[in-house]
């Protein structure tokens, strides 16, 4: 695995990270810039073709990165969410209401100063949830159509929604769990057929759609519309 780091004239900051078990190239936005994972054959040509496809979209995603954690945040479905709420008192705590958890912050909290330690405690109550639904709903679905997976591991990734390694070992993005249920199912699906195909053969694509009830495409279409990470 080697990486690179170059300034594009048009999208700015780009680190290249090439990984010798990457199928496909993989971009995803942060504040230091655009990060693209490539496999060991992807050309210069290839790099600049998916920038000129996606590149707009990561540039939106960079600033969203960049808004401020405060007062009336908000992230999640309809069965998980987290909230940032102001309350006239001392310290922080979260306030759990079901799928609702709120954090309580004392009024005159100066977010711009707490960003980092905000930012965690979020992803931490994003991860504990994660940890509680995502194997389960994957055993779950792999029970209901015959499907089998050696382990399941759930992770704070950002660049992929889930992965399905040779040995059929699944890995799961905790921000899964601030999707809606279709979608959820659908990252599942799609990695358990990996099991199966190993590839994005047309067989497994036509083994998806099986499983997804004829929608697959549809919600792939809805799944474009987010990323693996705090959407604010």
């Amino acid at each position: 695995m080697h990486k690179k780091e170059f300034v594009h004239p048009v999208w700015g900051a780009i680190k290249v990270t090439v990984n010798n078990r990457a199928r496909r190239i993989i971009m995803r936005a942060g504040e230091g810039g655009i990060r693209i994972t490539v496999p060991p054959f992807a050309t210069n040509s290839d790099i600049e073709r998916a920038l000129a496809k996606h590149g707009d979209k990561l540039k939106q995603l960079q600033t969203k990165e960049k808004r401020i954690i405060g007062p009336q945040f908000t992230v999640g479905n309809g069965n998980f969410k987290v909230n940032i709420e102001e309350y006239n008192g001392c310290g922080f705590m979260w306030v759990h209401n079901g799928a609702v958890k709120t954090l309580m912050c004392p009024q005159g909290t100066e977010y711009e100063k707490r960003q980092e330690w905000l930012h965690r405690a979020i992803r931490n109550i994003i991860t504990e949830e994660a940890k509680r639904v995502l194997p389960s709903r994957l055993a779950t679905l792999a029970e209901e159509h015959g499907l089998k997976y050696n382990h399941c591991s759930v992770r704070d990734s950002h660049s992929r929604w889930g992965s399905c390694s040779g040995n059929g070992n699944i890995s799961l993005s905790i921000y899964l769990v601030l999707l809606p249920d279709e979608l959820i199912d659908y990252v599942i699906l799609h990695e358990l057929c990996h099991t199966i195909e190993m590839n994005h053969s047309e067989r497994f694509w036509n083994r998806l759609d099986i499983l997804c009830n004829g929608s697959s495409k549809e919600i792939r279409r809805k799944l474009k519309k987010y990323f693996p990470g705090i959407q604010r």
